[in-house]
């Protein structure tokens, strides 16, 4: 059962909390988010039996509100009016469901039931309908794999060796980290190199699956470099130390595949011409699993 959701206007409207047993704003009745269809395109060859699927595409998700406002007098107009001018089918919003994201645009208006006992003095009966185009869920919140190598670099000894000696853990530079992708789809990733040092070339590779994403491009001290690869917004964007700002696409390594991460464990390595040079290289690794379904 859903207890709350959260809906937030992308445009800086506001946000609307609905909770079921509210008694006294905005209460929670059904909510639906359909379900994922598949659409697959076949073909088939001559004197074939049946046909085979070259590939498959998700399309958008419907998405269902009601509710109720609750009050009496001037509150419940009050409350109506919020949502009146909150919800538009001309902006964007997201909505967030038990540590889950999901961004929508609306349909319509809100739309508020016709008959007296749904819409009267006490409480009005409302619907909000939409459209998520991007029909997959996402966490509430970025996972971050820092490339760090928390080794047990000094200790202190306790009872002259009577017992484990205590470890004071001082922080590495690690080359290579492993990123657990808890999705079921593989997943775009964002990239932020700071650079302490020269580095000529950096590239990030996904051992796990073979691919790449690098600039060719030699980077200075307080210089910091973003790559995200997800589609639809891939970036290189170079952020100087005064604070200005290039983009760096048309510099990008040939090889650059855009890689994603694929579901489960990737491993994820740092590179450049001078293996030498990453030590001068600290990066943080950003994603966001991808679910079909959160209830």
């Amino acid at each position: 059962m859903i207890d709350e959701i959260r809906i937030t206007s992308l445009s800086g409207r506001g946000t609307l909390l609905l909770k079921r047993g509210e008694y006294w704003s905005y209460w929670l009745g059904e909510a639906d988010w359909g379900q994922v269809e598949g659409t697959h395109n076949t073909y088939a060859f001559w004197n074939q039996a049946g046909e085979s699927i070259a590939s498959t595409t998700i399309g958008p998700r419907p998405l269902s509100i009601t509710g109720w406002v609750l009050g009496a007098g001037e509150p419940l107009q009050s409350r109506c009016d919020f949502l009146n001018t909150f919800i538009s089918p001309v902006e964007d919003y997201q909505l967030a469901y038990n540590g889950k994201r999901i961004g929508f645009r609306p349909d319509s208006s809100v739309i508020y039931s016709p008959a007296y006992r749904q819409n009267n003095e006490l409480a009005r009966r409302f619907l909000i309908q939409g459209t998520c185009p991007f029909p997959l869920w996402r966490d509430a919140a970025d996972t971050e794999v820092p490339f760090e190598d928390n080794g047990r670099l000094l200790r202190f000894p306790c009872g002259f060796g009577l017992r484990e000696p205590l470890v004071f853990g001082v922080t590495g530079r690690a080359y290579s980290v492993e990123a657990d992708n808890r999705g079921g789809f593989a997943a775009g990733v964002t990239l932020r190199l700071r650079f302490s040092g020269e580095v000529t070339n950096p590239r990030v590779r996904n051992l796990t699956s073979g691919g790449m994403v690098g600039v060719r491009r030699t980077f200075s001290r307080g210089e910091q470099l973003e790559i995200a690869t997800t589609p639809g917004s891939k970036r290189m964007v170079l952020r100087r130390a005064d604070g200005t700002e290039k983009d760096l696409i048309k510099l990008r390594d040939l090889g650059t595949d855009w890689f994603r991460l694929l579901p489960g464990r990737n491993r994820i390595a740092l590179d450049c011409d001078d293996l030498d040079q990453r030590a001068n290289m600290d990066v943080s690794l950003y994603f966001t699993p991808l679910y079909l379904e959160v209830e």
